[in-house]
């Protein structure tokens, strides 16, 4: 592999690993997230990141796909990211993080790699107490955090879980549903990599981070007030944090 990869493309590699793909002819080269809570993270950070490391985009809505995102459809550029690891053609069952920075030393590399992974297709949420409690708080609100990255490549988490290993973070790996059972429109095998101990999700956020604001202002959120009302969007929850919004309003 000639091409050398750095703390910035292996951000970037990361979010082509979770959501991102490139065309069997090697005509088009793409990375998609949701059409409102991802916008700002592609117009804002990861858009002018793929512009200052690769090629000039600009971040746009796919609409035959419902997502949005940036693409690139240069022979030069794709050709440079091929030999940086990213993987053309249907990667969903086989995807894996290259060898050269999975068996790497090097934290700088692996650390923004998991990043980019997260921020593309992983989610953060809070849920009510699960066990029987007399405390009506932990009936009512949401505080408890939850830590997800999905895929169908089982052989991705388990490399993912390896990494978060080696920086003392604790996390599973767990079958979600099985073959033969739609989910997220797909019909193979759908794993998750979840950290559900507060300790180990507050390890993630303080080791490796976000650079999504869907992500950050989540946590945030979580952390400001010690739960997070569901069904928020971004703008929202940037209220709470700014303190122009009362985030109780949403269990009235």
């Amino acid at each position: 592999m000639n091409e050398k990869i750095n703390a910035e493309t292996a951000e970037i590699l990361g979010a082509f690993i979770g959501d991102g793909w490139i065309e069997k002819n090697l005509n088009g080269i793409y990375i998609t997230g949701d059409m409102t809570e991802d916008k700002e993270y592609y117009d804002k950070y990861l858009g002018p990141l793929f512009c200052q490391k690769f090629s000039e985009v600009k971040p746009r809505k796919f609409k035959y796909w419902g997502v949005y995102g940036i693409s690139c459809y240069k022979r030069k550029v794709i050709s440079k990211c091929i030999k940086l690891g990213f993987k053309p053609g249907k990667k969903a069952l086989t995807v894996k993080i290259p060898s050269n920075i999975f068996n790497s030393k090097e934290k700088e590399i692996i650390i923004p790699l998991l990043r980019g992974i997260f921020d593309a297709d992983g989610s953060f949420w809070c849920e009510k107490s699960r066990a029987k409690t007399s405390s009506e708080w932990k009936r009512k609100y949401h505080y408890h955090p939850e830590f997800q990255i999905t895929s169908i490549s089982k052989g991705l988490l388990d490399q993912i879980k390896i990494l978060l290993n080696s920086l003392d973070i604790e996390s599973k790996v767990t079958l979600r549903c099985k073959k033969g059972i739609v989910c997220n429109r797909n019909v193979n095998n759908c794993y998750g990599l979840r950290i559900r101990k507060k300790k180990e999700i507050e390890k993630w956020f303080k080791i490796i981070g976000s650079s999504n604001p869907r992500h950050q202002t989540r946590f945030l959120t979580w952390k400001k007030i010690g739960y997070l009302p569901p069904r928020t969007n971004l703008n929202q929850r940037k209220e709470i944090l700014n303190g122009k919004l009362d985030p109780k309003s949403f269990y009235e």
